[in-house]
């Protein structure tokens, strides 16, 4: 019997691709390292670009331009092992990024595929989610709900199965769900803290929150904003020394501003950001 002011809702369906997905992330070996960036002068550079131009380009625009990039340096952690045995290494970085919107009046969360964000400008990744949110039929993954709603009707071990595989017909993870997931939490949310998603691609990125605290900065305390970053790898299909060369690059680039029409040039960023140590 149903107390007072319960009520029963049925479950969204895309709920359920949830559901199947937390499953067969069971199936990886994953390596998770969480860490912290100094992004105060992105921060900067994002505040004065806005105050000039009148254009708000997005934080997590900015980071998954950042991530593209590492990964298209170092392309062996966005490798996938097909049905062979055989390890295919794409050069183009796909992003697979969960955003959530507004369809037929429902809010729901679906993964929309940057294509190719190596080599594509912050403004341009940040009108691209921009567009995307406000049309979310804009995406070829909300486009092809007909076909997740007919995958639901398989049995439960048969979905699980086929999303566990997924990962081993690397063409086909490439065109469903990119070859990078990121997930931004601080577009759901504020505040400081580390997430880790389910591990779906070989290399997973979680953009967590940003918090303020002092760091000493030429002999004084100043105050300055940290990223916080979780990392996940695939440890059947990469090593740990393809992982640290990611990671040092993309701490660089974040820490720099890399890419923002108002960043400072490297030598101004050293000095207000100086190096990172844990």
């Amino acid at each position: 019997m149903l107390q007072r002011g319960s009520k029963v809702v049925p479950v969204p369906w895309v709920r359920r691709l949830v559901m199947d997905a937390g499953r067969a992330a069971h199936r990886r070996h994953a390596v998770h390292g969480l860490f912290e960036v100094d992004v105060t002068t992105a921060r900067e550079a994002l505040r004065r670009h806005r105050s000039a131009t009148g254009e708000e380009l997005s934080f997590t625009a900015f980071v998954i331009a950042c991530v593209g990039r590492s990964v298209a340096a170092e392309p062996a952690v966005q490798a996938y092992r097909d049905l062979h045995g055989r390890e295919v290494i794409f050069d183009q970085v796909d992003i697979g990024l969960p955003i959530e919107a507004t369809l037929d009046g429902v809010p729901f969360a679906f993964t929309h595929v940057i294509r190719d964000a190596g080599r594509r400008s912050v403004r341009d990744i940040h009108r691209e989610i921009r567009a995307v949110k406000a049309d979310p039929k804009r995406s070829p993954s909300v486009r092809k709900a007909a076909w997740a709603r007919a995958y639901l009707l398989l049995p439960g071990i048969v979905r699980t199965g086929l999303l566990g595989a997924l990962h081993r017909l690397p063409e086909r993870q490439r065109a469903l769900a990119g070859t990078v997931g990121v997930t931004a939490v601080g577009m759901f949310g504020a505040g400081g803290g580390w997430g880790i998603a389910f591990q779906l691609h070989t290399l997973g990125i979680v953009i967590g929150g940003i918090t303020v605290r002092p760091a000493l900065r030429a002999g004084q305390l100043v105050e300055r904003e940290w990223l916080q970053l979780t990392v996940s790898v695939d440890h059947d299909i990469v090593d740990g020394a393809p992982t640290a060369r990611f990671v040092s690059r993309l701490r660089s680039l974040l820490t720099f501003a890399d890419g923002l029409p108002a960043a400072p040039p490297p030598a101004a960023s050293t000095e207000a950001g100086g190096q990172i140590h844990e």
